[in-house]
């Protein structure tokens, strides 16, 4: 259950991002930025079946993902002043997503408000805690998805 859940919230968020952003995965081995300011996002579902997603990234991901929402260059203003709510918005998309894929559309389902918080370091990528975990490279940059059951 755990690969098939991960090769879904892969998925899942790889579309997200191409269909929304404009953005692409890719296999590139790409170290987490050390001195960058890092974000977790996280929202939760729900219903018949409750979980959380969890979505880390550096501040500069959040910049390119609002700039590319929003049509502009990603040094313009707007992109830096609008990348917590782009990224909010692009994880409630990506989490409804989610739960159609893994537990169908006949249920209802609540989701949470996202949430955006800074962490006070650069995560350590490769310790989920033993949780359902996504890391991949996006235009050089190293995100991850973390997905928590409940």
């Amino acid at each position: 259950m755990e690969l098939t859940t991960t090769r879904t919230l892969t998925a899942i968020f790889s579309e997200v991002l191409a269909n929304l952003a404009f953005l692409f995965t890719d296999d590139e081995e790409t170290e987490p930025a050390l001195g960058e300011v890092w974000l977790e996002t996280s929202i939760s579902y729900h219903g018949p079946v409750s979980g959380t997603l969890r979505f880390r990234c550096t501040r500069s991901f959040c910049e390119l993902l609002a700039a590319n929402l929003l049509g502009i260059d990603p040094d313009d203003e707007a992109a830096a002043r609008q990348s917590e709510d782009a990224v909010r918005e692009f994880m409630n998309i990506v989490c409804g997503q989610f739960v159609t894929s893994m537990h169908g559309s006949d249920d209802v389902y609540n989701l949470s408000i996202p949430h955006t918080v800074e962490l006070p370091e650069t995560p350590d990528l490769a310790d989920d805690g033993g949780k359902t975990s996504s890391t991949l490279s996006v235009d050089h940059h190293v995100v991850q998805l973390i997905y928590e059951p409940k």
